[in-house]
């Protein structure tokens, strides 16, 4: 084999590889096994457990990391139980004050993980949320979500069920290589999924 021919196989063989990983970055997550596994587990989930947050708070929704929002936004909100987003959420005495306290000591500005900090640093002083999805920083990195790929998705319906599109949320992983959102598939920006009928009767994406 000559020069020029080792060179031009190669360049095509860098071509490939290129073309390859490129393209295996617009899959869906879930088939991106290779890329994961390089990309370290990182868990928002604090290392102290509360048993009385899980009781109170997991039948109506996930159990959201304490590090989402600071300290203060939590001893507010479980101050306003009796009207906790339009229902009531009421506590005894005893166990509200057992989950306050859990909260904030786990609160974003208690502990260092790669969610809390940056959350901080867009968080004004003054302000105290009470949604996670009311802070900058979630805007920021929710910036490409369309109003109708969540609200307007009836498997989806609310920014509040991370769960949904963050399949590994509730170990406490947010990654971008961990998101399906249900009727959007990703190749290079998020598409809506097309159904037509095929020969055989199956749904295809079009």
């Amino acid at each position: 084999m000559g020069k020029k021919m080792f060179w031009l196989l190669m360049v095509a063989v860098v071509v490939f590889g290129v073309l390859a990983a490129t393209r295996s970055i617009w899959q869906d997550p879930a088939e991106q096994t290779w890329m994961k596994s390089v990309i370290p587990k990182v868990n928002i989930l604090p290392k102290e457990k509360s048993e009385a947050y899980a009781q109170a708070c997991a039948s109506c929704h996930m159990l959201y990391a304490p590090s989402m929002l600071p300290a203060r936004s939590w001893k507010q909100m479980m101050l306003e139980l009796d009207n906790h987003f339009g229902d009531n959420a009421e506590l005894e005495s005893s166990v509200r004050e057992e989950v306050s306290a859990y909260l904030q000591r786990n609160a974003a500005d208690k502990v260092e993980n790669i969610y809390a900090q940056p959350m901080l640093n867009l968080l004004k002083d003054d302000e105290t949320p009470q949604r996670i999805s009311d802070t900058a920083y979630f805007k920021l990195v929710h910036d490409i979500v369309r109003p109708e790929m969540v609200s307007g998705n009836p498997d989806v319906k609310s920014v509040a069920r991370c769960e949904i599109c963050h399949y590994e949320a509730m170990d406490g992983r947010f990654s971008r290589f961990s998101v399906r959102i249900p009727n959007y598939y990703k190749e290079g920006t998020w598409h809506k999924v097309r159904e037509k009928s095929s020969e055989s009767g199956k749904a295809v994406q079009q």
